[in-house]
C-alpha cells in the first residue's frame, strides 16, 4: 500500500505533501504517527480501491483528523456501519439467522486492525460498530426479532473471544426515543418502528433526490450497484420468480428496494455523522475515498468481504474462501462444521483433522490470522497428551502453523512430554539442555534464544540450528541446518505478565506484502547471529530462504530486528556476501518490518497444559519478554 501521506525531511525541517504539511516542524513526531495509522488503516481496505489520501476532494482530511487525536494523545475513535442481520436466504447464501466463523473472523480482523495501532500509538484505538439492521430490515422481510438476536449474539461473541477493541451502538443511541437505557427483546421489537420514524423524522433531508444522486455522486452509484447485486440473491427466495412475478418485474422491484435503501442509508449517514463527529469514517461500500475509508471485513481475496453476505471455507492450507453457502455445499472437497449445534463454517475434508474417534475425538478450529486449535470433543481432559497423534499433527502443521493444542491432560509431565517429542521425530542436541532453568539475567545474550530477566522461565527461538559444533579458537561455532519443528508445552500456568507469543505465517507475509512476492531479492541474505555473552557461541549464518521439504515451495524466513515494543529479541543480523550494506538492510526490512501485523501474525495467550508445534520454515517465532517477577515455565523442543 502507498503510504497515506508523503513526508520528508529538508535540512532539518519537516514537509508533508498535503495541507498538514504546514504545520509547524515542532508538529513532526505527530504528523509521522497519524500517517503511520493512516498506513495501517489502508492495509485493511477492500481490493482494487483508490489508495487512503491525506485529504478528501470532498474536504474530509483524514489526516488532519487524526493528526489531531494524536496531537491530544487521545484514543484513535473509529465507526462502521455494518453487521445489520444475516440474509434473509439462508438456503443458498448464509448458513443461518445467527453469527457463525464469518463473524467471528470478520470481528477478530477488524481488532486487529485497531491492536495494530495501539502498536505504534500507546493510547490506541476503538472501533465502534453502529448496526443499522432496524434500517433497513423491514424492506427485505427480516423480522425485528432477527435483528435482536443476530446483534445480541455479536456482543456475545465479542466478550466471548476478548475483542477489546469493539464496541458496539444501536440506533437507539442515535435518535431520540422514550425508552429505558437497557433494552430486552421486547421493548427493542416494541419500538423498532418508533426508531425507524424517529431516524427519518430527525434526519431526513427533504432535498435529497435518490436519483440525482446516484447519477452524480460516484459514492452513491457505487453504493446503489452494491445493493442490486447482493439484494437480487438475498430476496429470490422472499420473492420468488413465477406466477404472477417476472424476472423483469422482479429486477423492477429489486431497483426500487436498493433506491429506497439508499434514502434511508443518506439519513442514516448523517445520524452517524453528527452523532459522533470525531470517529473517523468506515464503510463496507466500494468508495472513491472522498468522505469515508472502505474496508474489508473479511481476509479473502474473494468479493465475499461481508460475514452477513456469505459463508466462510477454510483450506487445508489455513486459506481463508468466501462464497455463497450453496458453493460450498456443492463441492465435495468441503464438509460443513458445526459449532455449539449450529452450521458454522465449512472446511477441506481431510483424515488429518480426524483421530481418537474412540474416546470422542476432537474439534479442530481456524484461527485468526493463522494455525488450527485442537480441543478433546468431549471436552476438558477426555484426552491425554498420549493421545495425540503425532503423524497427523505434525502433517497438519506442514500446512498451516502453529497447532495449538488445548485442554489435553498430563501435558506438564515431563516424562510424557519427551515421550511425546520422540514420536514426532526426537529432540535435537542442544548448546543449551531442552530443561534448563537458568538465570536469564544476562542482558547482552545475543543468540536468537530469548530469556526472561527472572529465573524460571526458559525459551529458545532459532528456527534453522541443530546441536552440532566445531571448535574454532577460543569460540564456538554452532552449525546451522533446517530444524523443522517446535513444539512447546506452558508447564505453569502463565501469569498475566508473560505476555504473548508471536506466530507469524511467511505464507501470508507474501501474499499480502506486494514487496515481497519475488525471492530473488532476499536470495542472496542470510540470518546471521554474533557471538553470544554466554560460553561464547556463533551461529552460522542461515540462509533467508529456505526451500520447503514437503513441497516445491521456496518459504521467505526473515528474522528480527523486530518492531515490536514489550519483546526481547536476539540480536540476529542479516548479512549477504552479493550486496552492498544498505542493500542488504533495505531488501532485510522490506519484510520484516510487516511481521508483527496482526494480518500475519497469531498472537498466542499462553494456557497452562498448552502444547504448540509449529513448522519451523512456515512460522517465524518471537518470545515475548516477561515482566520483572514472572515466574511462568515452557518447555521447548526442537525436531528435524
Amino acid at each position: 500500500m502507498p503510504s497515506a501521506v508523503s513526508l520528508k525531511v529538508q535540512n532539518g525541517s519537516e514537509s508533508s505533501s498535503s495541507p498538514a504539511g504546514e504545520l509547524e516542524s515542532a508538529e513532526y513526531p505527530h504528523l509521522e504517527t497519524a500517517s503511520r495509522i493512516l498506513d495501517i488503516v489502508s492495509q485493511y481496505q477492500l481490493s482494487n480501491e483508490f489508495p487512503v489520501t491525506a485529504k478528501g476532494k470532498d474536504g474530509v482530511d483524514f489526516l488532519a483528523h487524526v493528526h489531531a487525536r494524536v496531537a491530544a494523545n487521545k484514543r484513535i475513535l473509529m465507526s462502521l456501519p455494518a453487521f445489520p442481520f444475516k440474509s434473509p436466504n439462508d438456503t443458498a447464501k448464509v448458513l443461518g439467522r445467527l453469527p457463525d466463523k464469518a463473524e467471528e473472523f470478520a470481528l477478530a480482523h477488524l481488532d486487529g486492525l485497531c491492536a495494530a495501532i495501539e502498536n505504534i500509538y500507546a493510547p490506541g484505538a476503538t472501533l465502534m460498530i453502529v448496526s443499522d439492521g432496524l434500517v433497513y430490515n423491514d424492506l427485505l422481510g427480516v423480522p425485528d426479532r432477527d435483528v435482536w438476536a443476530y446483534g445480541e449474539a455479536l456482543r456475545a461473541l465479542r466478550t466471548r473471544k476478548n475483542f477489546r477493541h469493539i464496541e458496539f451502538c444501536r440506533l437507539k443511541d442515535i435518535v431520540h426515543v422514550d425508552v429505558p437505557d437497557k433494552l430486552d427483546e421486547i421493548r427493542y421489537v416494541a419500538n423498532a418502528t418508533n426508531f425507524r420514524v424517529a431516524l427519518l423524522q430527525q434526519y431526513k433531508d427533504p432535498k435529497y433526490n435518490v436519483s440525482l444522486s446516484i447519477s452524480e455522486n460516484e459514492d452513491t452509484c457505487l453504493t446503489y450497484r452494491g445493493y442490486i447485486k447482493f439484494l437480487e440473491t438475498d430476496l429470490q427466495h422472499v420473492y420468488p420468480v413465477g406466477e404472477g412475478r417476472s424476472k423483469s418485474s422482479y429486477k423492477r422491484g429489486i431497483e426500487y428496494i436498493a433506491k429506497q435503501m439508499l434514502t434511508r442509508g443518506d439519513v442514516f449517514a448523517r445520524a452517524v455523522r453528527e452523532r459522533f463527529p470525531d470517529r473517523l469514517r468506515l464503510s463496507i461500500h466500494p468508495s472513491t475515498g472522498k468522505n469515508k475509508i472502505s474496508v474489508s471485513l473479511l481476509p479473502t481475496t474473494t468479493s465475499f468481504t461481508t460475514p452477513w453476505h456469505c459463508s466462510i471455507g477454510f483450506s487445508l492450507d489455513g486459506t481463508v474462501v468466501t462464497g455463497h453457502r450453496s458453493r460450498f455445499e456443492d463441492d465435495p472437497a468441503f464438509e460443513l462444521v458445526k459449532e455449539d449445534g449450529r452450521p458454522s463454517y465449512f472446511r477441506e475434508k481431510s483424515k488429518l483433522l480426524s483421530w481418537a474417534g474412540e474416546r470422542g475425538g476432537v474439534t479442530c478450529e481456524p484461527v485468526y490470522p493463522t494455525g488450527l486449535l485442537i480441543r478433546p470433543a468431549a471436552g476438558r481432559n477426555a484426552l491425554s497428551v498420549k493421545d495425540i497423534d503425532a503423524v497427523k499433527i505434525r502433517g497438519l502443521s506442514q500446512l498451516n502453523s502453529p497447532i495449538v493444542l488445548r485442554d489435553f491432560a498430563e501435558t506438564q509431565k515431563r516424562d510424557l512430554f519427551v515421550s511425546k517429542v520422540r514420536e514426532f521425530g526426537g529432540p535435537l542436541p542442544w548448546k543449551i539442555d531442552m530443561f534448563s532453568l537458568e538465570d536469564g539475567r544476562t542482558n547482552d545474550f545475543r543468540c536468537t534464544t530469548v530469556l526472561s530477566d527472572d529465573p524460571g522461565t526458559h525459551s529458545v527461538h532459532d528456527s534453522c540450528c541443530d546441536g552440532g559444533t566445531a571448535s574454532e579458537s577460543e569460540s564456538d561455532i554452532l552449525a546451522r541446518t533446517p530444524t523443522r519443528f517446535q513444539l512447546s508445552a506452558a508447564a505453569t500456568k502463565s501469569p498475566k505478565n508473560l505476555g504473548p507469543t508471536l506466530f507469524s505465517s511467511p505464507t501470508l507475509l507474501l501474499k499480502r506484502s506486494p514487496n515481497c512476492r519475488s525471492l530473488s531479492p532476499f536470495r542472496p541474505l542470510k540470518n546471521a547471529t554474533p557471538a553470544s555473552s554466554r560460553s561464547s557461541t556463533d551461529i552460522e549464518a542461515c540462509p533467508s530462504i529456505m526451500d520447503y521439504p514437503a513441497t516445491p515451495s521456496s518459504f521467505l524466513h526473515p528474522e528480527g530486528p523486530w518492531p515490536q515494543p514489550g519483546v526481547k529479541f536476539g540480536a540476529a543480523d542479516t548479512t549477504s556476501d552479493d550486496t552492498t550494506d544498505d542493500e542488504t538492510a533495505s531488501s532485510a526490512s522490506t519484510c520484516s518490518d510487516p511481521l508483527p501485523d496482526r494480518q500475519v501474525t497469531y498472537y498466542h495467550e499462553w494456557e497452562r497444559g498448552d502444547l504448540i508445534l509449529s513448522d519451523a520454515i512456515l512460522t517465524s517465532i518471537t518470545w515475548n519478554r516477561p515482566s520483572t517477577g514472572c515466574k511462568g515455565e515452557l518447555w521447548n523442543a526442537y525436531f528435524g
